[in-house]
């Protein structure tokens, strides 16, 4: 059985400073320190762009808390250009599969995915883009793609930790519990449901 899981340090969105919603800046900053860039998440979204109501251009809401009625995110399209100022080589892979993101996981790189909540069943729901209804998917939750074997993948999940298949509770602090394995097949539906949007560093 083919195994590849990058050993990355966990980081959680609740520890020290609960960032209820900032499951981006949390995986990019995961992402980053992987690559020896000593930049914490709290610098990340400190300074991305912000944006009332779309997150095509700028992260919607506040990281702290939720804002109800909106897509409280950031989307690869606003977010990578911002993050080329920590790295040039990050690049927006939006569109790819995962078994296309497979091949930069054998190149000893991480991937930043869009999916849904713990793989769960997509929830979709009209929002207001500028004034534009867009449907979307609203169950959505960015984490670390980190590996895969011949049926499984593994990520990071900044805010969840898993114990066998039906324990789950709150990431309050890093732990190695944050590795999530997944089936493949179920990934996959909770990936593409989104729109396959994730980035990574090109190496």
């Amino acid at each position: 059985m083919k195994l590849n899981i990058l050993p990355v340090k966990p980081i959680s969105q609740l520890f020290p400073i609960p960032m209820v919603m900032g499951c981006e800046g949390v995986s990019t900053a995961m992402m980053l320190q992987f690559n020896q860039h000593k930049i914490p998440a709290t610098q990340i979204m400190k300074h991305w762009p912000k944006h009332k109501n779309n997150p095509y251009k700028g992260y919607v809401g506040h990281h702290l808390w939720i804002k109800w009625g909106h897509h409280q995110t950031i989307f690869p399209s606003a977010l990578v250009p911002h993050l080329k100022r920590y790295d040039q080589h990050i690049i927006d892979s939006t569109g790819q599969s995962l078994t296309d993101l497979c091949a930069v996981l054998d190149s000893g790189q991480p991937v930043v995915i869009y999916h849904t909540v713990l793989g769960q069943r997509p929830l979709r729901r009209t929002y207001k883009l500028d004034n534009q209804p867009t449907k979307l998917v609203s169950n959505i939750h960015v984490t670390l793609l980190i590996g895969y074997d011949d049926n499984h993948y593994y990520y990071i999940d900044p805010l969840w930790s898993h114990i066998g298949k039906s324990i789950v509770f709150p990431a309050l602090i890093p732990n190695k519990y944050q590795v999530i394995k997944i089936r493949k097949s179920k990934l996959a539906q909770s990936y593409n449901a989104p729109g396959r949007l994730s980035f990574h560093i090109q190496t």
